[in-house]
């Protein structure tokens, strides 16, 4: 049964205030519980949770039939908080029954609650495979960009590698692999036929990954001559079932016939030829299949193989907190960099959060993005690629990239282009600190999943601190004037600029820090 509340009702319907009359205000000391209503877990309960998609979520439960559900928005902000605390499905249970502060966030009671892990995976399973992640991302940053009226004129743009949780090989181990793993599911669902198959052939791919020719041994084979096995025994096996439907459908066979497409090459002659360089049906090595287990990834040659995420943060925001991630776009490793930027700035568009100007280093810099970012009113500062010779009279230069190079020169553009390097901190700072660096899970949609609710879980950081910051100075302002002392000016700079944000100032006076 769906179990479907959404979180400003429960407050109408309450019989009492659970916020003051809680066990949070009667159990807590009031320097702990001011911390808790000020960080992140206060934001998510009186902001977050009613932007989540719960709707999505509990189409897969009937509306009055069966045993009823956990409450999905609660359900939605437990998934955010995972990832973006980087918990396992065990700690995710476990914060769910015994943490307060997370009971607070997504406006649980505190007895009774009982969450088991498996139930955990359900969950996670139904929102990933709902594709919602994009939506809460986009949806929470814009309402959050909104409410606190927060300044996104300047921007910066760049990418950072991520790792999903997928072993990394070389090419004889990954057909190796790919090979044993398809004879392994063909032992569990077709027996008959993988008893048929020659003895020496089964018996070569029974031992562990990391044996397999000898591998970590003494008598390792030489490798050219088992990586020609390998290649002779893959054509053999695509041969020998390519015909057979029930077993061509199978991701394990798909997984056979990629890696063999990518790596080997059939011809007239014996044996089967080794590519030099391992390439896909458009000629790219960026795209070939780094792990079977894993074929999304991709490979860079500057970063490795896995993906990365691109992001675009707000900079120069006059806020005592970091800027807030306005894009993010998961992509695989092999995707370039200057293909990303017509796709930021179609998201932006949609979230309404495109900038006056966009810092980027020289990878976004192509002209065609130039151009393309103007007609959408967006300044792309980015170094031009080569060089131009400096005539006599540099103004009769015409070319755009001659133009743009001769620019780049000035100490005023030197000046602004400073602050793109400020985003490397955020890179940096979003693998400390929510484990973005290497993932828990692998495969496209669950690794876009995962970024995605880690930048929103950041972003929900974000403005709790600019929330608090902001009523930390209204509280000192007031008192100022209340004291009947002269203001400072920073302080005339406060009061200026909540005259200014309506949004801001009604934030400040509807939940006080």
């Amino acid at each position: 049964m769906r179990n479907l509340k959404r979180p400003e009702e429960t407050a109408q319907k309450a019989l009492f205030d659970t916020e003051s009359c809680g066990w949070w205000h009667t159990q807590l000391d009031p320097g702990v519980f001011r911390r808790l209503d000020e960080g992140m877990e206060g934001m998510m309960r009186r902001s977050i949770l009613r932007l989540l998609p719960a709707e999505e979520l509990g189409r897969n439960f009937h509306v009055i039939f069966g045993r009823p559900s956990k409450e999905l928005y609660a359900v939605c902000g437990l998934m955010l908080l995972a990832e973006f605390k980087d918990w396992t499905v065990d700690a995710t249970a476990e914060a769910w029954c015994l943490n307060a502060g997370v009971q607070y966030a997504l406006n649980l009671p505190r007895d009774r609650q009982s969450l088991c892990p498996r139930t955990v995976d359900n969950y996670r399973r139904m929102l990933r495979e709902s594709d919602a992640a994009q939506e809460i991302f986009e949806t929470v940053t814009a309402g959050i960009i909104r409410e606190l009226g927060i300044e996104i004129k300047k921007q910066r743009l760049d990418s950072t590698h991520v790792l999903s949780d997928m072993a990394k090989f070389g090419r004889l181990k990954l057909l190796a692999v790919t090979l044993k793993r398809f004879l392994t599911q063909l032992k569990r669902h077709h027996s008959n036929e993988h008893a048929a198959l020659p003895g020496e052939l089964r018996e070569r791919y029974t031992a562990a990954e990391s044996r397999l020719f000898g591998g970590g041994t003494k008598r390792a084979q030489p490798y050219e001559e088992s990586i020609q096995q390998v290649a002779q025994d893959m054509g053999e096996l695509i041969a020998r079932f390519g015909e057979n439907d029930a077993i061509t459908e199978r991701s394990s066979y798909a997984a056979l016939v990629r890696a063999f497409n990518e790596h080997c090459e059939v011809t007239f002659e014996e044996p089967i030829e080794i590519k030099s360089k391992a390439e896909d049906d458009n000629g790219q090595s960026s795209q070939v299949m780094q792990n079977p287990s894993d074929p999304g990834a991709g490979y860079s040659g500057h970063k490795g193989a896995g993906y990365q995420a691109q992001f675009a943060q707000a900079y120069d925001h006059g806020e005592d907190a970091p800027g807030i991630i306005t894009a993010c776009l998961p992509q695989n490793a092999g995707e370039s960099d200057s293909a990303a930027v017509e796709q930021i700035h179609q998201q932006q568009e949609r979230m309404g959060t495109t900038p006056q100007s966009m810092l980027a280093d020289g990878a976004y810099g192509s002209q065609d993005n130039v151009e393309a970012s103007a007609a959408r009113g967006v300044t792309l500062i980015s170094p031009a690629a080569g060089r131009t010779k400096i005539t006599a009279d540099p103004h009769r230069l015409t070319s755009p990239l001659d133009l743009r190079r001769v620019e780049q020169e000035t100490e005023t553009w030197k000046k602004t282009y400073r602050a793109r390097s400020g985003i490397e901190g955020l890179n940096s700072g979003m693998k400390r600190s929510t484990g973005m660096r290497r993932l828990r899970v692998r495969g496209t949609q669950a690794v876009g999943m995962s970024i995605y609710l880690k930048t929103t879980g950041w972003n929900v950081l974000t403005a709790a601190k600019i929330n608090k910051s902001r009523a930390r100075k209204a509280r000192k302002a007031a008192e100022v004037l209340q004291s009947g002392s002269r203001l400072s000016r920073a302080d005339k700079k406060l009061r200026f600029r909540s005259s200014r944000s309506k949004n801001s100032a009604q934030l400040i006076r509807k939940y006080p820090a």
